[in-house]
């Protein structure tokens, strides 16, 4: 499944979103791709679960986090979400905020590499997010995704 693609079919960009914690944030991610059919409500049950035994290890980079767990933790089929948090919250152990999550939902375990390597494109194309809390929109969110996806190629 395509990053960007993934996003339009499920409509599940959420921008200047609203949380208080980082259960919050994850739960905007997971309930929108619940809403698409891609996660069973458990999945977000099975990422805090995660965090809280295992610590944020889903916090990859500098204020940005990717959630996500096993396939056989309530995944439907492959998808994403992706919130950008209007201020970003505190993950234990991690000294900076993080305010752009990307949620990932890998129906087996290549599906989930290769949307962790789609992910990590944009990462690498906006390195401090600047761009990407910039964006107005998803309509703009989009266009940033497939530069970063063109940058790649």
């Amino acid at each position: 499944m395509n990053f960007k693609q993934s996003l339009i079919d499920n409509n599940s960009i959420l921008i200047n979103a609203k949380a208080n914690t980082w259960q919050e944030a994850i739960k905007l991610g997971t309930d929108a791709l619940i809403k698409a059919g891609v996660v069973e409500p458990q999945y977000y049950d099975a990422i805090i679960l995660a965090v809280s035994t295992q610590g944020p290890y889903i916090c990859i980079h500098d204020n940005f986090a990717l959630p996500h767990c096993r396939p056989e933790d309530g995944v439907i089929k492959t998808g994403f979400a992706m919130t950008v948090l209007e201020k970003g919250v505190m993950f234990e152990g991690i000294d900076e905020p993080v305010d752009v999550l990307v949620t990932l939902a890998g129906k087996d375990m290549d599906e989930h590499i290769v949307g962790t390597m789609q992910v990590a494109n944009l990462i690498e194309f906006d390195e401090d997010f600047s761009k990407v809390r910039a964006c107005q929109n998803s309509d703009e969110l989009l266009t940033l995704i497939q530069l970063a996806q063109d940058s790649a190629q």
